[in-house]
């Protein structure tokens, strides 16, 4: 049974009911817009695989549709399929510079339409395993450093450009190297991968852990303030405290930084929570954590 979610977006009742019938009739789940304003409010809050979108609509044509629904979503997050029977050079044109992936004549066989659908998917399903496979670390499953620095970049960017903010915990396991030394690197690992686990469970969807390197993990905290940063971390230190590996307990310091601080770069950014996490490890070790 196949589990796809497709989006048509068509203002004529009878060819969107015919397309529905036949991508059903081999089991995609489907959804039928009438107008570009409601697909793009669909769009917002809830995920689909596919849009199979029509050119020629009253109000917002698709084109413009499609242009509205590439500034959310990437060429290689999702396919938008053009339903049309314009299939001159300056409509196809203006169609693949809006963010098409695809045409195909409402005049096809059903079979091509599926055909053209299929091939869409499973080349969005491939992109989407490589880019998890180049942006994860193999140890823990965190994201890995290289994913971190795209990830600060583009929101900085975004917050200076929009003023909307996000926030950091940057933290440094404590004795991993202790574990390491004691109950050799398998011991080690472990540790890692329970930290990672411990606290994915408490994050919320939007956030995003990633490791930076050895014993050094970073979190992005969207639309979040510095106290929101600092509740994060003080959960996660919570969470990880529980965890016992071998005979080790584990605890880490951490320090926050926010974008509301007006940071110049990204790069200070993180020179400021990498900062205050030395400063909080410093008092860990006085206080012999």
């Amino acid at each position: 049974m196949v589990e796809e979610k497709i989006l048509i977006v068509d203002d004529d009742d009878v060819e969107l009911k015919r397309d529905s019938d036949v991508l059903k009739a081999v089991g995609y789940d489907v959804i039928g817009c009438k107008s570009g304003a409601e697909a793009l409010e669909y769009l917002n809050d809830n995920p689909v695989e596919l849009v199979l979108l029509d050119v020629n609509m009253p109000g917002m044509n698709g084109y413009d549709v499609c242009l509205n629904i590439r500034k959310q979503f990437p060429l290689d997050d999702l396919p938008i399929i053009f339903l049309t029977n314009q299939e001159n050079e300056a409509s196809v044109t203006q169609g693949f510079q809006s963010g098409a992936s695809d045409f195909v004549c409402k005049n096809s066989a059903p079979d091509i339409l599926l055909a053209r659908i299929a091939v869409h998917l499973r080349l969005t399903r491939s992109l989407r395993n490589l880019r998890e496979i180049s942006l994860t670390d193999d140890l823990t499953g965190a994201y890995n450093r290289r994913h971190a620095i795209c990830s600060l970049r583009e929101l900085f960017a975004r917050s200076k450009r929009y003023g909307t903010n996000f926030s950091i915990v940057y933290f440094d396991l404590n004795g991993l190297k202790k574990v390491n030394d004691q109950h050799g690197h398998l011991a080690g690992d472990l540790l890692l991968r329970s930290v990672v686990n411990a606290c994915n469970k408490l994050l919320r969807e939007s956030d995003m852990l990633f490791r930076m390197g050895g014993d050094e993990f970073l979190v992005i905290c969207p639309d979040t303030d510095l106290k929101g940063a600092f509740v994060c971390a003080e959960r996660m230190q919570e969470a990880v405290k529980s965890l016992t590996i071998v005979d080790q307990t584990v605890c880490f310091a951490y320090g926050t930084a926010s974008s509301t601080e007006d940071y110049k770069d990204m790069d200070e950014m993180l020179r400021s929570a990498d900062s205050s996490m030395y400063e909080c490890k410093r008092k860990m070790r006085a206080e012999r954590c």
